[in-house]
This record gives C-alpha cells, structure tokens and sequence, in this order.
C-alpha cells in the first residue's frame, strides 16, 4: 500500500495548529495591477474563492480585464491567520 492509496482528511479543530491573532501584514494595493485588493469593494463588485493547487501560478490566469484583483493564500480549516510552512 502506498501513501497515494491513503484518504486525506482535514485536521480536527483539536488536531490543527492554533495560529495567531494577528493576520498577515499586507500592502492593500495589488502587486502587479496596482488595484485595492482589501475590502470593502465598491458595488457591484463582488468576492469569488477558488480553491487551486499552486497558487501563484494560477492567479495570473485572473489577471483579466473583468477582473479587479486577484490575491492568494488560506481558506478554511482551523488554524488562525496560518503561515505558509503551516499549510
């Protein structure tokens, strides 16, 4: 039996690394196209989450004319505000 043959299931809440309070200090502002990537955004602009495996490479595929911005990181799971080594 090989790891590939193993169920992946998410961590419990008791499992999971307990991040931290803080977020992540960010620019507001998109590297690249210079548009406000923290909200509150202006109507009728609206919030898409798309969950991809390596990310940066698939946020240039959003880099479009329809779309405002585009940023990267952690959804779901328990851990608080996670780094990336905690992923």
């Amino acid at each position: 039996m090989s790891s590939y043959d193993t169920q992946l299931t998410l961590p419990t809440k008791d499992q999971a690394l307990a991040g931290r309070l803080a977020p992540m200090v960010i620019n507001p502002n998109h590297f690249i196209t210079g548009h406000k990537i923290v909200g509150p955004f202006d109507s009728p602009l609206q919030q898409a989450v798309f969950g991809l495996g390596c990310f940066w490479g698939a946020e240039r595929k959003f880099w479009e004319a329809n779309v405002q911005a585009t940023a990267v990181g952690y959804t779901a799971g328990h851990t608080q505000n996670p780094h990336y080594e905690e992923v």
